[in-house]
């Protein structure tokens, strides 16, 4: 098993059943005013923006490596009365072959919340339909003498990605740390939806 997995596992594995309702807190105003319809939620956890989108009319599969956090998520989707529409998937989402496979123009909306692994880019870029929405808040490196940490981004490196598709950002900003207030990684959010098809246009 993946360390990173093992890791998490671990420590879910001592929860007890709960949920929390509040999801990342760019989630809420990227939907705002969007139909429901069919979302990916990668790296999930326990599930706070899969509850989330489920109670307000999304399906939503819900893809993690720990098995014990999607348990604490289908706890927690009975709980709020949305179970029907919410698919967990246990997969290494670093592992190759990919542990889940995210297939073409199949979501309306994809949503990456502090788990960097670049080669779902691409997967992401293909898997959402024209129209939708790719919603993501990824970490950037701590300031010199921080803590280290592999799992983030480089200033401007999601900015930069996500112009490369082609597609229309909405919403788009770094934050550095702010160690005074126990956060010592930065983070880099986007909001971009995917242009809907154009004759002769290639995306």
């Amino acid at each position: 098993m993946n360390r990173q997995i093992a890791k998490w596992n671990a420590r879910y594995a001592g929860r007890e059943p709960g949920f929390d309702e509040s999801p990342a807190s760019l989630l809420p105003p990227a939907v705002d005013g969007v139909n429901p319809g069919r979302a990916l939620d990668l790296a999930c956890g326990t599930g706070r923006n899969a509850i989330w989108l489920a109670r307000r009319g999304w399906r939503v599969d819900a893809v993690d490596g720990a098995e014990t956090a999607l348990d604490l998520l289908l706890a927690g989707a009975e709980r709020a009365g949305c179970e029907d529409r919410v698919t967990a998937h246990a997969a290494d989402l670093e592992s190759e072959p990919p542990g889940f496979v995210i297939a073409r123009e199949a979501y309306d909306l994809i949503v990456d919340c502090y788990f960097i692994h670049r080669p779902l880019f691409a997967a992401v870029r293909a898997g959402t339909r024209p129209g939708g929405l790719f919603v993501a808040a990824l970490h950037l490196p701590a300031p010199a003498g921080g803590r280290g940490h592999r799992y983030v981004l480089q200033p401007g490196e999601l900015e930069r990605e996500v112009k490369a598709w082609r597609w229309d950002i909405l919403h788009s900003t770094e934050r550095a740390a702010r160690p005074s207030a126990g956060d010592d990684l930065g983070v880099a959010e986007i909001i971009a939806r995917r242009p809907t098809r154009q004759p002769g246009l290639r995306l």
